[in-house]
């Protein structure tokens, strides 16, 4: 059964007409791969280019390496004052998160989903009243459907907790609604949650809210390519 034909049977419906450019994904891989490698240093330079303000010469060797391959995915450009600038439309919506989007769908289907979908509008009804929403990934390994929230955030976790843990529950609602039997629920979010030199989650209320839920969390720390392949293996 396809994604569509499972999602039927929650009285959803994709939208083939509002849903991510899997080609386009796969052309911004190696930009994706890069953002997510070093995304602390991503975040530092994002506002500048955004505003069309930064300028080659002023790049460190991690920024080079993510500009160049966003040059090449054909992201952003290089005017002849050497200033680089993002067009606006499809790539601002990449620069601003959707680049996570588009790795975390790329991510799954390396890890053998039989069919992935990203920013993905789903129109649903249910005992007459009906709605919408945009599912940042959903993967399909055999029947089993698994659902992934993307949270593009800082990098930097602060003591606010309220944000992270709306984002748990919007997940868990993901699969409430859509899942099947047995469906599969992810939020992975940019943000770095475990802290390294104690060898413990700096958000530990929000590890056991997710184990609680069935929710797999996927953080900063697993972003980088075969670590995130290798989260999105086993739904």
């Amino acid at each position: 059964m396809t994604i569509s034909e499972l999602l039927e049977r929650k009285g959803a419906r994709v939208d083939p007409y509002r849903t991510g450019d899997l080609s386009a994904a796969r052309k911004h891989k190696a930009a994706s791969i890069q953002i997510a490698q070093h995304y602390a240093v991503f975040e530092k330079i994002k506002p500048a280019l955004m505003s069309g303000s930064l300028r080659s010469a002023d790049l460190s060797q991690a920024e080079q390496s993510i500009i160049s391959a966003m040059i090449k995915a054909e992201l952003i450009r290089v005017n002849q004052k050497e200033r680089i600038s993002a067009p606006k439309g499809p790539a601002l919506r990449y620069i601003t998160g959707g680049w996570l989007e588009e790795l975390a769908c790329l991510a799954a289907e390396a890890a053998g989903a039989d069919e992935v979908l990203f920013s993905q509008q789903i129109e649903w009804s249910f005992e007459g009243y009906w709605g919408e929403n945009e599912i940042d990934v959903i993967a399909r390994f055999g029947d089993l459907l698994a659902f992934y929230s993307c949270k593009a955030y800082s990098s930097h976790y602060q003591n606010k907790n309220d944000k992270l843990m709306r984002a748990l529950h919007e997940a868990d609602n993901l699969v409430d609604h859509f899942g099947t039997e047995n469906s599969f629920v992810g939020l992975i979010i940019s943000t770095d949650l475990y802290d390294e030199y104690h060898q413990q989650p700096k958000y530990e209320a929000l590890f056991g809210k997710a184990r609680a839920l069935d929710v797999d969390l996927i953080t900063l720390e697993d972003l980088s390519w075969p670590r995130l392949v290798n989260a999105m293996s086993h739904p």
